[in-house]
């Protein structure tokens, strides 16, 4: 009974964004750059119609598509997700490229209903990028591994068929929730798919791990105006580094008015 109640309050943390935390009794560092080393980056295939439409100042359609963290729950309003924080990276380094992003994510939502909103909710917006965040909340529900691996082979199929790229964006990182639910599992089923696929995977997990161990973020706050602000940070250190992980293959040509060379790590 103990345990069933316990995987339920976590599974409700976890589905709405707040369960995010990083090493016990430490302050967020002020000041302190949300760098990612390239060793997260360098693996994963690039985006090049997106960095061809980014580098000659085109418009370039992004869409998120995700559940709460994407929502920017913790946060308190979609203006400071991750989301909204890419296109303010994306327009400061490349103010030429006419960058969208649109922020399609639903609460609590599998992966299963993510890939049925594509054709209707994504497809029909005509993207250049879709940022699929996913895995939280199949891992919360225990959906079973096939059906997620085949939703997400059918996401990647329809995007692809559709001429529009795809990043996967995998499982945000907690030391508490991990020792209760078992995310490994969908992490190897994303890292499978995407390597299969040589679609990019955008390692939020390890990237926070690395960000947790450096000491950069105090998420074990159970302050709500605490826990805003923070998460505030964190999303907005999320942007910025898939502001980086996105415009890897971006080879700005001499002569192109208006772009910046970013700030690319």
């Amino acid at each position: 009974m103990a345990a069933t109640f316990l995987h339920r309050t976590i599974g409700l943390l976890a589905a709405a964004g707040i369960w995010l935390l990083s090493l016990p009794g430490t302050a967020p560092a002020q000041g302190q750059d949300c760098a990612v080393p390239a060793s997260f980056y360098d693996t994963e295939p690039t985006l090049p119609k997106t960095a061809e439409a980014i580098a000659s100042g085109q418009t370039v359609a992004i869409v998120a598509l995700g559940s709460a963290s994407t929502l920017g729950q913790a946060a308190g309003s979609p203006d400071l997700a991750w989301p909204a924080r890419l296109a303010v990276a994306l327009r400061s380094r490349f103010p030429a490229a006419r960058v969208t992003v649109d922020n399609r994510a639903v609460a609590h939502q599998t992966s299963q209903e993510g890939s049925h909103l594509l054709d209707r909710e994504v497809i029909a917006l005509k993207p250049t990028l879709v940022i699929w965040e996913t895995g939280t909340t199949d891992a919360v529900h225990d959906t079973d591994l096939d059906e997620f691996r085949q939703a997400i082979q059918d996401g990647i199929d329809r995007l692809r068929t559709s001429g529009v790229e795809v990043v996967l964006m995998d499982i945000q990182f907690s030391r508490w929730t991990h020792a209760v639910i078992n995310f490994e599992r969908y992490e190897s089923v994303l890292r499978e798919v995407t390597n299969a696929n040589d679609v990019p995977l955008f390692r939020r997990h390890d990237i926070m791990h690395h960000w947790a161990e450096s000491g950069l973020f105090d998420l074990m706050t159970g302050e709500k105006e605490k826990l805003h602000l923070v998460a505030s940070r964190l999303y907005d250190c999320i942007g910025q580094a898939m502001a980086d992980f996105i415009t890897r293959g971006v080879h700005l040509g001499a002569g192109i008015p208006g772009v910046s060379s970013g700030s690319n790590k």
